[in-house]
Parts: structure tokens; C-alpha cells; sequence
């Protein structure tokens, strides 16, 4: 819990993935009642709050503060892995907007597998439920979040995944591995992938189905389509 710029960011521990490069469930935690958190906020001088984590839908408190911080005239974003469709469903009333993680395209499970950590009895209902997700989503403001791994996204994959990202509102690629809050070593990649040049033609090819496609990374952030 903290401010970060003009929001508040409420990150949750826990999560019902695997992934292998995750930071996040590694890191210690601390424990908030609602009310506490309400303070925070509330003492924060802000108007936006960012919720994400690991994967906040896990906890049971989660609705409940949704609700509490609209009443207070927050606008609210909330990160999901969108393996909890129901519980994006119970927030609609109460958030702006989602920030939901496109891993690889939806179809290739092998990857998702690998990707996520998990089963591939899991794979298919993290797959299933992520659709219902991104279908309730799109009714509201959205960002795809790409994590850009050589070898799992490529300009072949991401144009496998258009049809998906079709209909958000924006799309986030982010280069792998150039934050470290953001993921740990994996598939053999120690430093920042791939260049920054790949990372513009994928978002050449994002574009023509996205209106504004963000690429964050080593060399800062760039903004294609609308400002």
C-alpha cells in the first residue's frame, strides 16, 4: 500500500498462478484491515486508486473495498489475472476501468502452461475464464498487459492475438525483464529482451486493431495512436 504519482496503489498478496518469473508472491506482505486502507486513502489527498498484486479477486474483502472506496469517490482500476470472471462481474458498478495480463495467445496452452505454471487441466479453465474476463472487460475502459518474452511473444503470436485485444482500449507491451519489481530471470533471459526496435514493430502490428498501444521499457515509455 502506498502513493504512487497522483494514485494510491493497493497491491494483494496471493496468487492462483505459477508464473515462474513472478516477483510478487516472493515479496513480504503486510496485513490492513478495510478500514485502515479507507484511511489511507482518504488521507491521500487523490482521487485514483489502482488495486492489483499479485491477484487481489482471491480475497474476500476485496468487493467490499471496492464498494467502500467508490462510496468515497475513488476511481478505481482493478488488476486481474482474470482467473475470477465473477468477481470482475460484482465490480462493474464500482470501477473505471480493468488491467488484465494477455500471456500468449489464448489457443497455444502449451505455452500458457509453461507461462503460468499450472496444469493443463487448469490451463483450460484459466484460458476459459480469461475470455469471460476480457468479454466483461470490454465493457468498461481496458488495458491489455503483454509481457513480451522472446520465443513466447512474437510478431507471429501477437498477430494471434488480435482478435482478442480487439475492442480494448489500449494495450500495454511491456519489455521483459526491464524493471526489477516487475519479474525475475526466466527462459534463460537475464536482462532486459528483446530490443527496443522488436518491441516497436509489435506495436506496429497492435495498432491496427488497438487504438493506443503503450511500450514501456528500457529506453522509457512511448506512446503509439492516441495520446
Amino acid at each position: 500500500m502506498g502513493l504512487k504519482g497522483e494514485q494510491v496503489r493497493l497491491d494483494f498478496f496471493g496468487c492462483n498462478l505459477k508464473c515462474p518469473y513472478c516477483i510478487h508472491i516472493r515479496q513480504p506482505f503486510e496485513e490492513y484491515s478495510i478500514d485502515e486502507v479507507a484511511e489511507f486513502v482518504s488521507n491521500s489527498a487523490v482521487k485514483k486508486v489502482f488495486i492489483g498484486g499479485a491477484e487481489p479477486t482471491l480475497q474476500k474483502d476485496l468487493t467490499p473495498l471496492i464498494e467502500l472506496l467508490h462510496s468515497m469517490g475513488m476511481e478505481i482500476i482493478l488488476k486481474s489475472d482474470g482467473m475470477k470472471p465473477e468477481v470482475l462481474e460484482k465490480s462493474l458498478p464500482f470501477v473505471k476501468g480493468f488491467v488484465l495480463e494477455l500471456k500468449a495467445p489464448l489457443e497455444d496452452t502449451a505455452a500458457i502452461e509453461e507461462l503460468t505454471g499450472i496444469s493443463s487441466k487448469r490451463v483450460e479453465q484459466y484460458v476459459a475464464n480469461l475470455k469471460t474476463s476480457i468479454d466483461i472487460a470490454k465493457t468498461r475502459w481496458l488495458r491489455l498487459w503483454v509481457r513480451v518474452i522472446p520465443g513466447y511473444v512474437t510478431e507471429e503470436s501477437v498477430k494471434r492475438m488480435l482478435p482478442v485485444m480487439e475492442g480494448a482500449s489500449e494495450v500495454l507491451l511491456y519489455q521483459f525483464l526491464s524493471n526489477p519489481d516487475f519479474d525475475l530471470p526466466f527462459a534463460g533471459y537475464t536482462s532486459p529482451v528483446p530490443a527496443w526496435e522488436d518491441m516497436e514493430s509489435l506495436a506496429g502490428i497492435v495498432v491496427e486493431k488497438v487504438p493506443r498501444v503503450i511500450i514501456v521499457g528500457e529506453k522509457g515509455r512511448k506512446i503509439i495512436g492516441k495520446e
